[in-house]
């Protein structure tokens, strides 16, 4: 499926399970989007950036999410007590990780989706960054998948190998990604596949994930919807009153 990335346009601006990527074929990758990764963004005045605990207060919460038994949302775990797999074969691949972590971010809280009807359960990261450091981590997403055509690594399974679909992207925030990694589980078991979506609404960045096994994965889009919805509201009244 051929890569689909959805922006908005200047004038209406006011995103954790294993990341893996295979090769695709030719079709694929001549289909995908160019972009160059880049920190630079045209001059405007600085917006505040959020803290952990503004970030916790906009999650989403339990009555808002009734197909889930519940949604605590926590901290990242500490660098020193993270179990951290070797880095894949690839260098751009391995920037997907990077980016889906927020390793750039001033601020990042972590939510968990325990769904009714699917064990495997979902997450979303939330976090805000200093100036135009959001934008740059889009852009680095956005070429690391464009220029990523295959990896190994090694998870909880032992080595494993991917493959990455696009779809088209969700019509929220400035802009957007969407796409399923899919990983052939170990002695037949079927396909784990892994749905991200990655939102970027002014400085702060919003991703979603889903896990499945043997059936497709999507994150529910309402949920998506109403999340970046409330960041970008945040973002848009907290620069109004730093304007004023």
């Amino acid at each position: 499926m051929a890569a689909l990335i959805r922006r908005m346009s200047a004038s209406h601006a006011v995103i954790a399970g294993l990341l893996v990527v295979s090769g695709c074929s030719t079709e694929e990758a001549a289909s995908r989007p160019t972009a160059t990764p880049t920190t630079e963004a045209p001059s405007r005045p600085s917006r505040p950036v959020l803290t952990a605990e503004q970030l916790k207060a906009l999650a989403l919460r339990d009555s808002e999410v009734p197909q889930a038994e519940s949604v605590p949302v926590q901290d990242p775990v500490p660098e020193g007590e993270r179990r951290n797999s070797p880095p894949v074969s690839d260098a751009s691949c391995q920037r997907i990780f990077e980016v889906h972590n927020a390793e750039n971010a001033s601020a990042v809280v972590l939510q968990i989706f325990n769904w009714k009807k699917n064990i495997m359960g979902g997450g979303s990261t939330l976090a805000s960054y200093d100036e135009a450091m959001a934008e740059g981590s889009f852009q680095q997403l956005h070429y690391s998948i464009t220029n990523c055509k295959s990896f190994t690594g090694v998870g909880p399974d032992g080595k494993f190998k991917a493959k990455i679909t696009f779809e088209k992207a969700p019509d929220v925030g400035d802009e957007a990604l969407s796409f399923h990694l899919i990983i052939p589980l170990p002695d037949g078991r079927g396909l784990r596949d892994e749905h991200h979506v990655f939102v970027r609404t002014g400085n702060v960045t919003a991703s979603f994930e889903e896990l499945n096994v043997g059936e497709k994965a999507q994150f529910p889009l309402g949920l998506i919807t109403k999340q970046v919805d409330r960041l970008t509201k945040r973002v848009d009244r907290l620069t109004t009153a730093q304007r004023a």
